[in-house]
């Protein structure tokens, strides 16, 4: 059997771990508590994977990929993905301060950031495709 996954259905497979995390995290009326810590941090780590697991096979595509368009769609959805864990962590990161929430939320920053770059220089080289030269810019062929 052969089967095929695209970089959407990669991406809807992590985005429960988002909504875990917020419920955990929400779970608990003392987030100070040794308990509550125990159980955010492994969601945290979990969540933490799964970012890196996701950049590593956005890239992966992205360098096999010869559409840029296609190219483009998959760095917009990275970015959409850790701008939803982003929303989560950000309320969640002044409550859990010692449990690797923020720093989970600059790492997931870092990734958005960079696929933010990824997708604008891949709409620009899309860009530079669809752009006529200017007349005379080179020597006409008679």
């Amino acid at each position: 059997m052969k089967t095929c996954l695209d970089f959407g259905e990669i991406l809807e497979i992590g985005r429960p771990q988002i909504d875990e995390l917020h419920r955990v995290g929400e779970a608990f009326p003392d987030a100070d508590s040794e308990e509550a810590c125990g159980q955010f941090t492994i969601q945290v780590r979990r969540l933490e994977g799964i970012v890196l697991t996701n950049y590593r096979v956005a890239a992966a595509l992205a360098r096999k990929g010869d559409d840029l368009r296609e190219v483009a769609s998959l760095w917009a959805s990275m970015s959409q993905f850790c701008q939803a864990a982003l929303q989560v962590l950000a309320q969640l990161k002044d409550r859990y301060p010692g449990c690797g929430t923020p720093e989970l939320y600059d790492l997931v920053l870092d990734y958005k950031l960079a696929a933010d770059k990824r997708y604008k220089g891949v709409a620009q080289e899309l860009e530079c495709l669809t752009t006529d030269l200017p007349k005379g810019l080179l020597p006409e062929l008679s």
